[in-house]
Parts: C-alpha cells; structure tokens; sequence
C-alpha cells in the first residue's frame, strides 16, 4: 500500500542552522495491515505521518502508493489522492467550532459535491455508529474530549478510505475512551482498511502487525 525510499525532510526554521526531522527513512506498510510508529516527542513520527498522508512534501527521497511515485504529483492531484484515499485523525481533534457535529463529520463531502441531505444521512450512521446518534446538533464546545475524538474518527471514516493515519489518537482523551478507540481502529482494520498509528501508547504495539520505532528522525 505504501513504500518509501530514503525519506528526508529538513527545515531551517528561520535561521542558518539545517534541522533533519527525519532521516533516510525507509519502510514498507503493507494494504491491510496494521502499523505502528513507537518513539518519543520529537523523534520524527508526526513529520512522517505527513508525507505519507500527502499533507507535506520530503526533502529528498520518494513515496510510493499502491505502486504510483506520488513524490511529484502536483498539488492538486495530491489533494484528490487525499479525498479518495485518505482518512486522518488528528492528536487535537481538529474540529470547526462554529459547525454542528453532523457538519463537521460530513465537511470532507462538500468538494465532492455531495448535497446537504446526504451528508447528513452519512453523517448520521457514523455518529450513531460511535455512540454520539443523539448529538448530530451539538457543537465541539458541547462535547467531551472523547465524543469529540470520536466526532474526528467519524469524520476520517466518511469518504470511506483505504488509508486511516492517525497522530496519537488516545493522548487527549481518558482510558476507557481509548479503549473503545482501539477497538474502532481494529474493527476497521478486519474490514480492510490500512492503518497507521504514531503513538507513545503501548497498547497498540499488542494489536499491531508491524510496529516502526523511531528515535531522533530514524527507524531503528
């Protein structure tokens, strides 16, 4: 599903001075399988989910998807590869504040084209899939850290990807709604889908299928 060859990804961040976030990275994720990046803050984990989630660009090195080289796709045809392909789920949740649950969990139809009556119904089956049915009005602001993490794995879910990425899933939410975010994650896992954790949480190196560890920008 996905393979890279010798990533790098280097910023100057405003000064002289060259930082490597990560370095000739090279790895194989296999399509429906379940990988995990295990490392600690700054070891480069969130800079790799990224470039293979399209949402940044290596320095150097290449990335391949389901075969194709998308290191020199344009960025619209990234943009398109995400829609299709792609589900995040983001550490901080990422939610719109002013949009109700249901709009927040459906936006990723809008550029599709998808009217308003049909987000909603799809909105409906995932959010009451996540035990959050009677919620679809609610805003952010209203919801728990955990419904709200489960607003965002409904939102990753609605294009139907092949693909989940997500960046430390349970770290702002309390033990028994990590569980349950563990369980969601398997399920989708034995229905086909691909997925690709970076957490420092140690439950999911148990479940996973290969588990990645990463220490000052490098697999070990």
């Amino acid at each position: 599903m996905i393979r890279t060859e010798n990533l790098c990804k280097s910023y100057h961040c405003h000064t002289r001075h060259e930082v490597c976030a990560i370095q000739d990275v090279s790895l194989h994720i296999s399509k429906n399988s379940f990988v995990v990046l295990h490392g600690p803050s700054g070891s480069g984990k969130t800079t790799l989910l990224n470039i293979l989630g399209t949402l940044d660009r290596p320095t150097n090195g290449k990335v391949f998807m389901s075969g194709e080289d998308i290191t020199s796709f344009s960025d619209i045809s990234l943009s398109r590869l995400r829609r299709e392909k792609i589900g995040f789920i983001f550490q901080d949740f990422h939610l719109i504040p002013r949009l109700a649950t249901w709009e927040n969990v459906s936006y990723p139809l809008i550029p599709l084209g998808i009217g308003q009556k049909e987000r909603l119904e799809k909105s409906k089956v995932l959010l009451e899939k996540m035990e959050l049915g009677d919620r679809l009005d609610h805003s952010p602001e209203e919801l728990s850290g955990g419904q709200q993490q489960r607003v965002a794995i409904a939102r990753a879910l609605i294009n139907n990807p092949k693909i989940i990425i997500a960046d430390e899933p349970t770290s702002n939410i309390d033990d028994e709604t990590s569980e349950r975010v563990l369980e969601l994650l398997k399920e989708l896992k034995s229905s086909g889908t691909t997925i690709l954790v970076a957490t420092h949480d140690a439950h999911f190196e148990k479940i996973a299928d290969v588990v990645y560890k990463m220490k000052n920008g490098r697999i070990e």
